[in-house]
């Protein structure tokens, strides 16, 4: 895939409303920082927010956030307590745990599993994979799950299904504009 068939792919349901975040990683030698400008400024006027972070020579992560759907997360008392308990002084304040998050992640010492929570991963289920250490889920597709297996399985259709089709879409020549539009029309069709 191209840089851009990448960022449309992985960012998706992000874009699309159904999932505050995204994270994924992109081979530094496909990576384009002229053009992750400009997907930024696009995603900008979408409410979405974009940054890198360098893990390694050859590998750049980039993390895709939808401001507001963040925000009421890091509102929820479970969550705040949760983070709270992780060292993070501000829980309330988006860009002071989503700072953290990344500094962590490029300390390299031991991945915050703490990202789980800001990709919409059920607070219990980041909860339970760190207290069993990824072992004993009930069911694996984007995040371990231990609690309630059949949202995981219809998120996971979800997310896939809205990544499929806007990068369809895209490789179509719809601008993101009309990919989002034409996303919510085939939902709320369905």
């Amino acid at each position: 895939m191209s840089f851009d068939q990448i960022m449309i792919h992985y960012s998706a349901p992000t874009l699309c409303g159904i999932k505050p975040a995204n994270l994924f990683s992109i081979k530094k030698t496909v990576f384009s920082k002229k053009r992750f400008k400009q997907w930024r400024m696009i995603f900008d006027t979408h409410g979405i927010s974009t940054v890198t972070v360098k893990i390694s020579a050859e590998t750049v992560v980039v993390l895709v956030y939808n401001v507001s759907l963040l925000e009421r997360i890091l509102n929820d008392t479970l969550t705040h307590s949760y983070l709270h308990d992780k060292g993070y002084k501000n829980c309330s304040d988006l860009y002071s745990v989503v700072k953290r998050i990344i500094k962590r992640m490029k300390t390299g010492i031991s991945f915050p599993h703490e990202v789980g929570v800001i990709l919409g991963y059920p607070v219990e289920d980041v909860i339970a994979f760190e207290k069993n250490k990824g072992r004993e889920c009930k069911f694996c597709g984007c995040w371990k799950a231990y609690s309630d297996v059949e949202n995981a399985r219809k998120c996971q259709c979800r997310y896939r299904m809205c990544s499929c089709m806007c990068k369809q879409l895209f490789d179509e020549g719809y601008t993101i504009r009309q990919i989002v539009k034409e996303y919510k029309k085939a939902v709320k069709a369905a």
